[in-house]
């Protein structure tokens, strides 16, 4: 990931700035001031309706709204960052302001949309970890992408197969796919060839149908060619979003802050190859504790289940090849 704000040279007054997409409808601009704070700047024509005098709370940036120093018929939107270390999570912040506003001109209508998004990434900012997420998330998180990737995105779409991943919002399983529920986890192949359930509920849907989809992965360098990473697969369904609707990748967005994820190169340093993948019809007989079966006063039951004794139940819905 490129810092932007290390192309611009240090002013000596006032400010110093670089557009950021000559293609963009909007005038945008990271931009450096004499104090060598980084800024997000949105320049636009003056308007008579008055501006927001209260801004969303991010934590460590501040917003602000200014007349332009150069011209009176001009205002500017300013996002300063206070803490240079934690440049990543702005410029992914800047980023989605640029992306949300790319079908916008009108500069009411593109406040409204800046600080619609400001509200979203103010929740984030509050219960943001203070580093990456751990490698047993990572690889969670890995397997939850590949199955939308390589599986429901081609059979449902992609926009389509954002809104059936439900997991980060807090719901038992990962995904509700029409009628089933679907739980993805994720394991090496150098553990023990089991899973761990963390729930009664997990594996018991109000839904009618069940399934486990169980992703295997080794260990490899990014500069593998097969290698799977958290950055490559948020970027490559990031992209398939493009051609729907931008709320879907707000959607998807929103959900990757939920979970705690915000990109950084760092993620890079835990890429895998994909070496197996099965599915699992969970129904009458499969290995696995229902909340129904749960004696008076017990809770929050959490179990392994070995995988070779699930084999007898290997299936796939009618939409996914196995």
């Amino acid at each position: 990931m490129k810092n932007p704000w290390d192309d611009i040279a240090l002013p000596s007054k006032d400010i110093s700035a670089r557009r950021i997409d000559h293609t963009h409808p909007l005038d945008l601009f990271w931009a450096r001031d004499y104090a060598g704070n980084y800024l997000f700047i949105y320049e636009f024509a003056a308007i008579e309706t008055p501006l927001p005098t209260a801004l969303p709370d991010l934590s460590g940036i501040r917003g602000v709204f200014l007349k332009s120093a150069d011209r009176s018929d001009k205002s500017q939107f300013v996002l300063l960052l206070k803490e240079h270390k934690r440049w990543e999570i702005f410029l992914c912040l800047c980023n989605d302001l640029v992306q949300t506003t790319r079908q916008t001109t009108d500069p009411a209508a593109t406040i409204q949309a800046l600080l619609q998004r400001l509200s979203h990434w103010q929740e984030f900012l509050k219960k943001i970890r203070p580093d990456i997420l751990t490698e047993e998330s990572i690889m969670g998180l890995i397997g939850e992408l590949l199955f939308i990737r390589n599986h429901l995105a081609p059979a449902f779409g992609a926009a389509q197969a954002v809104r059936f991943w439900q997991g980060p919002e807090g719901l038992p399983q990962d995904f509700n796919v029409n009628s089933s529920a679907i739980e993805v986890k994720c394991q090496t192949g150098a553990t023990a060839s089991t899973i761990r359930i963390s729930s009664a509920q997990q594996l018991c849907p109000q839904l009618p149908k069940m399934y486990l989809f169980v992703v295997t992965l080794g260990k490899t360098t990014p500069d593998n060619t097969e290698a799977i990473n958290l950055p490559l697969l948020v970027g490559e369904i990031t992209k398939t979003l493009e051609s729907t609707d931008p709320s879907d990748i707000d959607r998807f967005k929103d959900l990757l802050h939920a979970i705690g994820y915000v990109d950084s190169d760092r993620y890079l340093d835990f890429s895998y190859v994909l070496t197996d993948q099965k599915m699992y019809h969970v129904k009458d007989g499969f290995p696995r504790i229902c909340p129904d079966e749960l004696r008076p006063g017990v809770d929050r039951v959490a179990y392994s289940i070995e995988l070779h004794e699930c084999e007898p139940f290997r299936e796939c819905p009618d939409w996914m090849e196995c």
